[in-house]
């Protein structure tokens, strides 16, 4: 990835101070195509997972057969909708209430708490190509390249911080340094092909003078345009839509509780 010179690295903490709250930018692209990542903890064996997410009429529909998860991000509607195929129940959450609960945490956050949830420094660029973004406890490493329509970069990234939002609401962590990443893609109108993120559990000390660190890599695959079968999931999935009962949210995730400003074990959700 190069990196446009004079384009300036501002974190969702500068925003912040700024407009008051981090603006959600919502793409209007209308680009159809379908992204697969797949997701490993080890590059030397088969992947854990495999995603499909499929964008159409200006939706964007994550595939998670593995968890018997389905997403729907619907900016027209203004509300993210998540399937349980397997329990066929459905929990609507609305987009400004997501972006409110992380701008709240983020609002009341010390010094120290964004320090240690933030990126530092500027994105820096490896021999090997890679672009690396983070602080000592989280960090991203990948590599990109640029789609034929830029519309799929803005939409993808688009995706990407909404989907790091939910998984927020699962994990209990703002999303700092992911949203971080996705919007300087979205500056460069660039995809990630290849995307380590490394989560430092324990760090080094006496005891363990290495420490313990999990790696986990994602690989992405572009296809455009869709197939006639990509149409045809999107279409059984409206099915579901309508057929799945409405779950509140306190019965879709029974052992919620409030988002919190942390970097321990919930920080450490797949890669998207």
């Amino acid at each position: 990835m190069k990196i446009k010179s004079g384009l300036l690295w501002i974190t969702f903490f500068q925003l912040l101070s700024v407009s008051g709250i981090a603006q959600t930018q919502t793409s209007s692209a209308s680009s159809e195509f379908r992204i697969k990542i797949d997701i490993y903890d080890n590059e030397s064996k088969p992947p854990i997972n495999s995603i499909e997410t499929i964008f159409m009429g200006g939706q964007y529909i994550e595939l998670d057969d593995n968890r018997g998860r389905i997403t729907v991000v619907d900016p027209g509607k203004g509300r993210v909708s998540i399937l349980n195929s397997e329990a066929r129940t459905l929990v609507h959450l609305e987009m400004a209430v997501l972006e409110k609960q992380v701008n709240s945490v983020l609002s009341e956050m010390t010094t120290e708490q964004r320090r240690k949830l933030s990126s530092t420094g500027q994105p820096t660029v490896d021999p090997a190509g890679f672009v690396a973004i983070g602080n000592a406890n989280l960090s991203y490493k990948f590599k990109t390249f640029t789609p034929s329509d830029p519309n799929i970069a803005v939409s993808y990234g688009d995706f990407a911080n909404w989907s790091a939002r939910v998984n927020a609401r699962y994990y209990k962590v703002p999303p700092i340094i992911r949203m971080e990443l996705n919007q300087l893609l979205m500056d460069q109108r660039q995809l990630p092909e290849e995307l380590h993120r490394l989560t430092v559990i324990a760090p080094p000390n006496q005891a363990d003078p290495v420490g313990k660190t999990e790696e986990i890599i994602a690989r992405l695959f572009l296809t455009a345009p869709l197939t006639n079968n990509d149409r045809g999931r999107v279409a059984s999935v409206l099915r579901s839509m309508t057929e799945f009962k409405i779950n509140t949210e306190k019965e879709f995730f029974p052992s919620d509780a409030p988002m919190r400003a942390t970097t321990e074990k919930d920080s450490r959700s797949k890669p998207r």
